[in-house]
């Protein structure tokens, strides 16, 4: 795009500075934010002018932990999801739809069912789903992705069979008799079914990977954090980033985290892996690890049982001198951690792993992330600030489960303090907001709306005093999500000299009522100076 001038709308350079009247913009980066006048001298006469005609500027928005491949490739497999109760024939009669299209070689794969809403009160088994076919293995991911259900077919082909152990990280459920009930149980056993599977070809990879970045430039995401790379086609979701890259054919910025049992083998074979500048708009930053569970699986680490579970607390997949062993791997090789922790027992161990990594570290600023904060005290608050960890938030969770987290999974006084962006926001700790699509829709203006409301789907406020304001809700999802990526040099912000990223709405998010950002849209979205999504006819 040639030096472009923005002007006759609301441009907001960042989240807590006035707006200003207009934006220059030329090869890739900001000339000047300031007046109309300003603008026009920075860019010449030849500059393209673009009438914003009302419409609002703000920095780009970060999507700071999705899932774009998994979620392009669920594109394909049978829904299983449902917003209100259903029960286990409807998931069979959607499986039995789709069954014909199976090719010969392939796996029926379903996705989405939530066993708290289902009628039964449970998950289904390996029996309900050979009531689908014995012939055609059949394999259905839990809402959350921490589970899966197979089929008695799907068992055999993935050798999990009835003397099979567990295995790290992960349980084969099993039934009062001891036989498999084709639950597998948090990562480690989710894996042992998944990778047994045939592996999704080059080409329908490379799609999914369009089709995210398509979902996301469509609703003014310039930037997404791709939480765990590999973890559902294993070594071929790197190969086809990078190869996409080489192309130019990634229209917005990615910056991935290897999935943790495949990060060594990476970094044997290019000990620099997290040092390498981006490259066609990507870059690996780190990799990815599990600490616990879900808590609407359950399988959260917490300090207090379930309500609904008279003892049952979840478990931690890694004791916390196991977890700071293999933590300490990437760190040595300069990466970050990203580290999943929802519960409360869980977010406490990482924080204090995190905080004796950063002891005895020798990088500088390793910004290590605890991804999701579900459940995190203001002690735990404080002590990522100290050790200079950072963290995504899953804010998205108040919304879709607020209302099971208050009414079965944890109680009132626990819920209204889930995703407690405003503890952060005050304890002075740099953290993003996000989807964890397909686990929820990705969309980062959904995300700004629940945080500044705390809206639940059932229309409940759910911790009022959690909630953030507008400039604070931007400032997540620009620069604060920038810095969670050490990229708040040249990202974040419409300042002169930064990389031009920037989104276009049609409201100004800032200035409207929390209540009234519900319906707020992309018009445009701007990355590097160019044009990759324009609904707004600029």
């Amino acid at each position: 795009m040639p030096a472009t001038t923005f002007f006759n709308g609301t441009i907001r350079t960042d989240a807590w500075s006035e707006p200003v009247e207009a934006l220059a913009v030329d090869q890739g980066r900001v000339l000047s934010a300031g007046t109309l006048d300003e603008a026009r001298a920075a860019t010449g006469s030849g500059a393209r002018q673009v009438d914003l005609d009302g419409a609002v500027v703000v920095p780009g928005l970060v999507e700071s932990h999705v899932h774009p491949i998994f979620f392009g490739l669920t594109q394909n497999w049978t829904d299983c999801r449902s917003t209100g109760e259903y029960s286990i024939a409807d998931i069979q009669d959607a499986l039995r739809s789709d069954l014909a299209s199976v090719s010969d070689g392939q796996w029926l794969r379903g996705w989405g069912y939530d066993n708290t809403l289902l009628t039964e009160g449970r998950h289904p088994t390996r029996d309900d789903l050979d009531a689908v076919s014995v012939d055609v293995p059949v394999v259905i991911s839990h809402i959350s992705a921490h589970f899966v259900v197979a089929n008695s077919k799907a068992l055999d082909l993935a050798g999990i069979h009835e003397d099979r152990p567990d295995p790290a990280n992960g349980h084969f459920i099993r039934d009062e008799s001891g036989r498999l009930t084709g639950l597998m149980w948090e990562m480690g056993a989710v894996h042992a079914a998944l990778d047994a599977m045939p592996q999704p070809s080059e080409s329908d990879i490379e799609q999914a990977a369009r089709d995210a970045a398509d979902v996301a430039v469509r609703r003014g995401m310039t930037s997404i954090h791709d939480l765990a790379v590999g973890i559902m086609a294993g070594d071929d979701e790197l190969r086809t980033w990078r190869s996409l890259a080489a192309q130019g054919n990634i229209p917005l910025r990615v910056t991935g985290y290897i999935r943790a049992d495949l990060a060594q083998d990476y970094l044997n074979d290019s000990p620099d892996l997290f040092a390498q500048p981006a490259s066609g708009n990507y870059r690996v930053a780190g990799a990815k690890f599990w600490s616990d569970g879900s808590i609407q699986g359950l399988s959260g680490a917490l300090k207090e049982p379930y309500s609904c579970l008279d003892t049952e607390c979840g478990e931690l997949l890694y004791s916390p001198e196991e977890l700071v062993d293999i933590l300490r791997h990437i760190d040595d090789a300069g990466g970050q951690c990203a580290v999943h922790a929802n519960g409360d027992l869980a977010i406490s161990t990482v924080a204090r792993a995190f905080a004796a990594l950063r002891e005895a570290s020798g990088q500088q600023d390793p910004r290590h992330r605890l991804e999701h904060l579900q459940m995190a005290s203001v002690e735990d608050i404080s002590s990522l600030v100290e050790s200079d960890s950072v963290a995504s938030i899953f804010a998205n969770h108040i919304y879709y489960w607020g209302d099971r987290h208050r009414d079965q999974f944890i109680g009132a006084d626990r819920a209204s303090r889930i995703d407690p962006t405003r503890d952060a926001q005050k304890g002075g700790l740099h953290f993003g907001m996000h989807s964890d699509c397909p686990i929820t829709p990705m969309d980062a203006l959904s995300t700004f709306h629940t945080a500044v409301t705390r809206r639940t789907s059932g229309g409940s406020t759910l911790g009022e005093d959690q909630r953030i304001d507008q400039r604070a809700a931007l400032h997540a999802l620009t620069s604060d999500s920038a810095y969670l990526t050490h990229d708040e040099d040249h990202l974040g912000t419409l300042r002169a000299g930064m990389d031009a990223d920037l989104t276009v709405l049609d409201r100004d998010i800032v200035g409207s009522a929390a209540e009234d950002t519900g319906d707020v849209s992309a018009l445009a979205t701007v990355v590097g100076g160019e044009f990759v999504y324009n609904d707004g006819g600029f």
